[in-house]
């Protein structure tokens, strides 16, 4: 061990041991380990001690976050019960040691980066699920809660999470709302005391196979649970590779790969739309429905004109988890996928040499003297409406870039008021004169501090920085660049079998 970290946990009297990479912290103060700002020389020396093994079964406390253990393999969870620790930033981690039987509760986004697990078993204290309480971005292939005698299942309780197959206990009898919606991955469910399914509870599951229900499940018109859209299904796709035979498609509305026959060379770089046929068909008998589809082919057909149907993952902003707004992020990503398509295809010395000739017809002089601030005031009387003024100042030249911008920089503002009154805020002689001054000091400076070389420099370095942002913004929201890179690793496989693997290993 490091001295540095030695000696802030003796002189802390922590509760701690290590040995042979493995640090076992049994102190009550964890949040000074996985919190910064509870001590920060403490979160600091750790993260650079090479922990493999982060032993926490001890520690009476359980964390919110383990995060930024750039060399930890394994992490030993203390006891959970209704408080699961989301995992970030430890990138070499492969293993998670815990005793699932011990919890009581699965609140929102449980298991939230931890690696992948076969199985989750729950003892028979398990109590409750709230909505959402499996991760979007957990891997677990099986949850089983046959042994739970008091689970409560709630109303979207593994909506849009990842898992392969569950297993309830024999007193749920209702799959409540939204339960399943929008897993893709789900192939079995084994609920044998479900004689009922509530309002889309297995609504966009399109990998389900097998179903275990109660003999007494009455399954008239079974399909109308998995709602009728998924027959025919409307993409968004590019085609991001070929072979002899077909060409694949990177969809941008779902983030899968699909297949079709070798499109023509026209489609080459085209963002299209494409239908994908989902035939499904049921033997159910006794409770026992198995479940027949080739929605796993994903076999792409009626390629057509492009469009795009945003993606529910990117039509709003948050912050601090806080709704503030929304826009249509990937068409935008589109929009600028074909701009800087368009502009890699450009030599850079074209586009140096177009700079050059437009800084050299620019009249510099011209354009720092028309530089000023302009002030519009004005009242609006309406019959039977308040009286309303407004304002609006402008400060620019006739001409500007990224660089002029720099030494002459633009401001607008606007100013409503309304009211009975006519003691408006006009703006007084003194403070447009003042105004006029501050114009005059940046005409001056700017005539004083512009080169010529600077602004061709300048403005060629805010191409190519353009460029890098906007392929960075693509890739955040269209993954195009990840499925390449993907695709180009299975070359060897073909068809079904190319796609079935593509999407079995494409994370986003």
């Amino acid at each position: 061990m490091k001295t540095n970290l030695k000696t802030i946990l003796n002189t802390g009297s922590y509760k701690y041991c290590y040995e042979n990479g493995k640090f076992t912290f049994y102190d009550n103060r964890i949040g000074d380990i996985t919190k910064g700002n509870y001590n920060s020389s403490l979160f600091s020396a750790i993260r650079q001690e090479h922990i493999v093994i982060l032993d926490l079964s001890m520690c009476p406390n359980v964390p919110d976050v383990i995060s930024g253990f750039p060399y930890v393999t394994e992490i030993i969870m203390p006891t959970l019960t209704d408080n699961i620790p989301s995992i970030a930033n430890c990138p070499k981690l492969e293993k998670v040691t815990f005793d699932p039987s011990t919890i009581k509760i699965l609140k929102e986004k449980s298991f939230d980066g931890w690696p992948p697990i076969k199985q989750i078993s729950f003892g028979e204290d398990f109590g409750y699920t709230l909505s959402f309480c499996i991760s979007p971005n957990a891997q677990i292939d099986s949850l089983d809660f046959s042994l739970c005698k008091h689970m409560h299942l709630t109303d979207h309780a593994f909506q849009r999470s990842r898992i392969k197959s569950i297993s309830l206990p024999d007193h749920i009898t209702n799959l409540p709302e939204y339960v399943f919606c929008d897993c893709p991955n789900l192939a079995s469910i084994l609920a044998i005391g479900v004689i009922k399914i509530h309002f889309k509870a297995l609504r966009n599951c399109n990998s389900l196979e097998h179903l275990k229900f109660a003999e007494e499940f009455y399954a008239d018109n079974f399909d109308r649970y998995f709602d009728e859209r998924n027959y025919d299904t409307s993409r968004c796709g590019i085609e991001i590779g070929n072979d002899d035979k077909y060409s694949y498609i990177w969809c941008l509305t779902n983030f899968k790969f699909y297949y079709t026959e070798r499109l023509s060379d026209e489609w080459s770089n085209r963002i299209f739309s494409f239908n994908h046929i989902n035939q499904r068909s049921f033997c159910i008998s006794f409770g026992n429905i198995d479940i027949y589809s080739n929605y796993k082919d994903h076999y792409a057909s009626n390629i057509s004109e492009g469009f795009l149907k945003t993606s529910s993952r990117y039509t709003k902003i948050t912050h601090n988890g806080i709704y503030v707004g929304s826009e249509d992020l990937q068409k935008n990503a589109i929009k600028y996928y074909y701009e800087v398509d368009k502009r890699l295809k450009t030599d850079i010395r074209d586009v140096i040499k177009q700079i050059e000739e437009e800084v050299d017809k620019l009249d510099i002089n011209s354009i720092i003297d028309s530089y000023e601030t302009t002030i519009s005031e004005w009242t609006k009387t309406k019959i039977g409406d308040d009286d309303t003024f407004y304002s609006e100042t402008h400060r620019c030249s006739y001409y500007s870039d990224a660089y002029l911008e720099t030494i002459l920089p633009s401001y607008h503002s606007e100013y409503k008021d309304s009211g009975y009154t006519t003691n408006w805020p006009w703006t007084s002689k003194k403070e447009i004169d003042e105004m006029h001054l501050e114009d005059s000091r940046i005409r001056e400076m700017a005539k004083k501090s512009y080169s010529k070389e600077a602004h061709i420099t300048y403005l060629i370095k805010e191409y190519i920085q353009y460029i890098a942002n906007k392929s960075a913004e693509v890739e955040q929201y269209l993954h195009i660049g990840r499925a390449k890179e993907v695709f180009e690793q299975y070359a060897y496989l073909h068809g079904k079998e190319r796609v079935s693997e593509l999407n079995r290993v494409i994370i986003i």
